[in-house]
């Protein structure tokens, strides 16, 4: 009987509520709410997997900032910090040398970074500025990831991804297994402690060479992130609390705004109980939200909070899901704001247009307060 009620608030709710108003039955409420939970939780999961966030190593650009650390800046001379030629934190890492036909730039004693496959870091940054008095361009360029000694290490050619002298670049490269990386002594990919830049002319020069803005990175749901057992605990905790918060919200501006317009609905407790069933509506719309937003192309998310608001606005505010999704979401408030004028009309015997009028008002006090109060 219960579940029959409950279903019929989405196909007669005039006739629903009479039944639920002469019978207010917690059990029901119970139900729907446990309903609108599930239906949130499950939105929260496909938004959560749709998006990817930069995870880095080391974070805040730490390993171009400082020249120990714990890690180990070397050069073919001493390296140094250029606190005046940089592109990201407070400074770069430098390294000079006159008459040479070469010049490296080595850092080592990093933490062991896994860059093996699915389970580790995938990309490596950086941005790097080479120098050469002459003019020149480098004739080859090299990379090295050392794996456990100097000995050990994969290795790429960067000759074709340097920028011109005296201008900065940067090169995004991908690293782990079946990436084209050269190998020497059995490197291992889940053990990486140590990178070297080598630039190398035919000629000798005075050169310069800038490293900054080093680091591993790959893209990870928050989800991930966290951890699966952690990530199910807080969506439930929020998920219920944002829920609870609504449904208490909703019930008092109703019940407030009824006042305000001379209108008792009755105790507050038998009131809470009813104005919940018409939450069986947000667990429909949040559905279908959810089955819409499956759709949405992964959003993959930088450290940086401006560059965040750039591929939100770039990948997913243009998107017909996003906004078909999002629609539906705001749409369904007012499905339940009729189904509130609804309870009101039944409760006091008014007018449909009194009932309205009061759910209206309330809306619009619910949603000023979801808009700049966050409730």
């Amino acid at each position: 009987m219960v579940g029959r009620e409950i279903l019929e608030v989405l196909y007669s709710p005039v006739n629903a509520f009479r039944k639920i108003i002469e019978k207010p039955d917690f059990k029901g409420v119970l139900i729907v709410l446990l309903l609108v939970i599930s239906a949130t939780v499950a939105l929260q999961f496909v938004y959560n997997e749709r998006q990817l966030y930069e995870n880095r190593a080391p974070q805040d650009d730490l390993w171009t900032e400082t020249l120990t650390n714990p890690h180990i800046w070397s050069s073919i001379e001493s390296a140094s910090l250029d606190t005046q030629d940089y592109q990201m934190g407070n400074g770069s890492i430098s390294s000079s040398v006159m008459d040479s036909t070469s010049i490296w730039l080595k850092i080592l004693d990093i933490d062991a970074i896994n860059c093996y496959e699915e389970t580790g870091y995938n990309e490596l940054f950086f941005w790097i500025n080479w120098n050469n008095d002459a003019g020149a361009p480098p004739t080859s360029g090299t990379l090295k990831l050392f794996s456990g000694s100097e000995d050990s290490y994969f290795e790429t050619d960067i000759t074709n991804l340097l920028p011109s002298s005296g201008e900065w670049g940067n090169t995004t490269l991908n690293v782990g297994p079946n990436q084209g990386w050269a190998s020497n002594n059995s490197p291992d990919w889940q053990n990486i402690t140590g990178i070297e830049f080598t630039l190398v002319w035919s000629d000798s020069a005075n050169l310069a060479l800038n490293i900054d803005g080093l680091f591993f990175r790959n893209y990870i749901t928050s989800i991930e992130a966290a951890g699966l057992e952690t990530a199910i605990l807080y969506i439930l905790f929020s998920v219920t609390f944002s829920v609870g918060i609504n449904w208490v919200l909703w019930a008092g501006i109703l019940f407030i705004v009824s006042k305000l317009f001379g209108e008792e609905l009755g105790k507050w407790n038998v009131v809470f109980v009813i104005i919940g069933h018409a939450f069986l509506a947000t667990a429909v719309y949040t559905l279908v939200s959810t089955l819409i937003f499956t759709s949405l192309p992964i959003l993959t998310m930088p450290v940086e909070s401006d560059l965040q608001v750039a591929a939100f606005s770039e990948t997913w505010l243009p998107n017909l899901a996003y906004q078909a999704g999002t629609l539906i979401l705001w749409a369904g408030e007012i499905w339940i704001a009729a189904l509130s004028a609804i309870v009101i009309r039944l409760l006091k015997d008014i007018t449909w247009g009194k009932a309205a009028t009061i759910s209206a008002v309330a809306f619009g006090v619910r949603f000023i307060l979801r808009i700049f109060f966050g409730l």
